[in-house]
């Protein structure tokens, strides 16, 4: 019974984050019109339209793109409705889900009535509960075929390979920076423009500046990224550096041509080509270099001097430096009052400066934690949340000296919490990895002795 509610509870999690990601996608950039004469207007377009006239207008991608987009929705319906029942009957389960699809569409259509840049449409209402539908068909196959494996093997993976986690944040991180704002497009004029935009000749620009993104953003990286792939590969299979290298270079390729259905984005050549030796170093280097007796007792501080040398390239980047006479100047301009910036900014952009300061301080208070000076210490926490926070104010406190950077009391502070989330990330992962709780009956009778000895701690 507790597994069916943490199961549920599971999938309920993700709903609400898939929902809230539909709502970002519906309503970007965020421009609404309250004027009484304009909603009036959208709402008689919404409800005279017929669904017939708007078909005959429709575009095939626009039609295809609302439908795949509530398939996920409905898989998850299904996954919430058959998560305490799991004898619940395929129609009602089914119904179910396209109803829900049909209202969520009706509620995100009628927001569009407030946004001059959407149209609101009952063919996209109805291409969404279609969408619903498709996706609780194939949910239901998917959630009984797979549930077992999903409720016990996939935390059995994670709790052997913890690096998955590691090489799944990673590519957040990728996915984040070359999607954003996330605004995805199937319409033959964008994409055409963003293929005039591209650079298939790599290496056009020589600037110093741009070098320096390429080897940190995508060398260094990727090649992280493919010795993550690679140790788990041989952990898993066996296999050697070839294919983990090939792996990496066909997702870094993946990456860029997906780019394309992104507006605003482009395909650059020098992307992959980077990504590519970033992941054959990866794959060459790393495991010779982890593998020294010189650097296997100084694993934490290596992992410690990484993450802080890659947050004072995101926070003194371009180390563009002013001169001394400029100093004078620039202490007046500090922001002592929190989130002041953020008050004045487009909701999008503050949203994507948050997440992305988040993301880069998050591993510094884990990887403080994991230092054995930390550990050894009375209060291992308060220590580890005090040195983070003495490192965010202290790379604050030198953006005085970089043209294009402003010490401010607001990213002191999200970088403080953020350290803290990975602090207590780091208990978390630790009590998971050694805990012993999942190791169900319903898995004894197929195990083999030696087997039960290998999940024994």
């Amino acid at each position: 019974m507790k597994g069916s509610y943490s199961e549920k509870k599971r999938a309920q999690c993700l709903l609400l984050a898939y929902c809230l990601f539909i709502v970002y996608g519906s309503f970007i950039p965020f421009h609404f019109n309250f004027d009484p004469d304009f909603v009036r207007w959208r709402w008689a377009i919404f409800l005279t339209e017929s669904i017939h006239g708007r078909i005959m207008r429709a575009s095939l991608s626009d039609v295809l793109s609302n439908i795949l987009l509530f398939l996920p929705f409905g898989i998850l319906c299904v996954w919430i409705e058959t998560a305490g029942d799991q004898r619940r009957r395929m129609v009602p389960s089914t119904l179910l889900a396209s109803i829900y699809g049909l209202l969520f569409g009706v509620i995100i259509e009628s927001g569009q009535t407030l946004s001059p840049s959407r149209i609101p449409s009952q063919l996209d209402v109805l291409c969404n509960g279609l969408g619903a539908f498709f996706g609780a068909l194939g949910g239901l196959a998917l959630v009984r075929a797979f549930r077992e494996s999903l409720q016990i093997g996939l935390v059995q993976v994670l709790r052997d390979q913890p690096s998955l986690l590691l090489l799944g944040y990673l590519f957040l991180g990728v996915f984040v920076d070359s999607y954003y704002p996330f605004e995805v497009t199937l319409d033959r004029s964008a994409i055409w423009s963003n293929l005039k935009q591209s650079e298939f000749v790599p290496f056009k620009m020589f600037l110093h500046r741009y070098w320096l993104e390429l080897l940190i953003e995508k060398v260094a990286v990727f090649a992280a990224i493919g010795y993550l792939i690679l140790i788990n590969l041989q952990r898993r299979w066996r296999t050697g550096a070839s294919p983990a290298w090939l792996l990496c270079s066909a997702v870094a390729c993946a990456i860029e041509i997906s780019k394309l259905f992104f507006a605003g984005r482009a395909f650059y050549s020098e992307n992959i080509l980077m990504a590519s030796l970033g992941g054959l170093l990866g794959v060459i280097l790393l495991p010779s270099l982890c593998t020294l007796t010189s650097v296997k007792p100084h694993r934490e501080r290596i992992w410690f001097m990484l993450v802080l040398g890659f947050l004072v390239y995101f926070e003194l980047s371009p180390f563009d430096w002013v001169s001394l006479g400029e100093m004078t100047g620039r202490f007046s301009r500090i922001e002592w009052l929190p989130f002041q910036a953020y008050y004045a900014a487009e909701p999008l952009i503050a949203l994507f400066d948050l997440q992305k300061k988040i993301y880069s301080w998050l591993p510094l208070g884990f990887v403080v934690m994991s230092l054995g000076s930390i550990q050894r210490t009375a209060a291992p926490r308060r220590r580890a949340a005090l040195l983070c926070i003495v490192i965010a104010a202290g790379l604050e406190l030198i953006q005085i000296i970089v043209r294009s950077r402003m010490p401010s009391s607001t990213d002191v502070m999200i970088f403080s919490a953020s350290a803290w989330v990975g602090i207590w990330l780091f208990g978390v992962c630790r009590s998971f990895t050694a805990s012993d709780k999942i190791r169900p009956a319903v898995l004894q009778p197929v195990l083999t002795g030696g087997e039960r000895s290998k999940l024994r701690p």
